[in-house]
């Protein structure tokens, strides 16, 4: 009896003794260093866009593994309890999304929250499959990271704040470069300037110096931000027709929420939904 409790102990002390890496900040924790400047930068605005309009949590996380943290356990269940351990989400709702990539084990993961329906597994392996995989297993991970997590916030979480239901995504189109010989709206009917453009937050308003389409949110840390408080941008918007630019606002990264398990997220869980990938 007393051997069999120690053989237990022996299993188990190692993924006690190794903690969970906290959160830096509560939209993007690039632990492993893969994320450009340029793509930190967009991802960190689009999830903070996606919470000031909807209220709904995501966050993209890297790491270089996870054997570090106690992660023996395999990719899913790891990533499952790093989400519940931060609490990413509305503690109500519990529809917040991770987006975790691990660097060394060749791995990730999008972990969607519990109030998730079925669907939005299936459209996670959508995006997983045809949208971060290829760019992975071609060595453009930061693409891949940035392409995953605005798909997740258009195709996942903008549909569940709208009460809609998660929207497909579709298989690449090959001949690329031929379609973009025949124009850009021959692109447009095969969804592909969807991710060409998600990058122009607003490029269906008009300038208003011009009336031309196509503003383009350009954003720089804030030089005068204290020390003492939350990180801050300045964000202003620039007409690439006629050079136009609005006066920059600014806008303070969320800190997040206190919560009795994330410490800085909502409170929400996930119970293992959303879709993983290996390279």
């Amino acid at each position: 009896m007393i051997r069999a409790a120690l053989i237990w102990l022996a299993l188990t002390l190692p993924l006690a003794a190794q903690d969970l890496p906290d959160w830096q900040h509560t939209s993007i924790n690039d632990l492993a260093g893969l994320l450009s400047d340029d793509d930190t930068r967009l991802l960190d605005h689009a999830l903070i866009d996606l919470f000031q309009q909807t209220d709904i949590e995501g966050t993209v996380v890297t790491l270089p593994d996870r054997a570090a943290y106690g992660g023996s356990d395999g990719l899913e269940a790891f990533a499952t309890r790093l989400f519940n351990h931060w609490g990413v989400g509305d503690a109500g709702r519990n529809d917040g999304f991770m987006l975790l990539v691990l660097a060394d084990n060749r791995e990730a993961r999008i972990e969607l929250g519990a109030g998730y329906s079925p669907e939005a597994d299936i459209v996670a392996q959508d995006i997983m499959r045809n949208i971060m995989l290829p760019a992975f297993r071609d060595a453009r991970l930061s693409e891949g990271i940035r392409e995953g997590t605005l798909a997740v916030i258009d195709h996942i979480a903008q549909p569940s704040a709208r009460g809609e239901a998660p929207r497909r995504v579709r298989q690449p189109v090959p001949l690329i470069p031929a379609l973009i010989g025949l124009g850009i709206a021959g692109i447009v009917a095969q969804g592909i300037a969807r991710n060409i453009l998600r990058r122009v937050r607003h490029s269906r308003r008009p300038c208003p110096q011009c009336g031309g389409r196509g503003l383009v949110d350009e954003t720089q840390p804030d030089p005068q931000a204290p020390q003492d408080a939350p990180p801050s941008r300045i964000v202003w918007r620039r007409c690439p027709r006629c050079g136009w630019r609005s006066e920059g606002e600014r806008r303070t990264q969320r800190a997040g929420r206190p919560s009795g398990r994330g410490g800085g997220f909502g409170g929400g869980r996930s119970s293992g939904g959303g879709a993983s990938g290996r390279w």
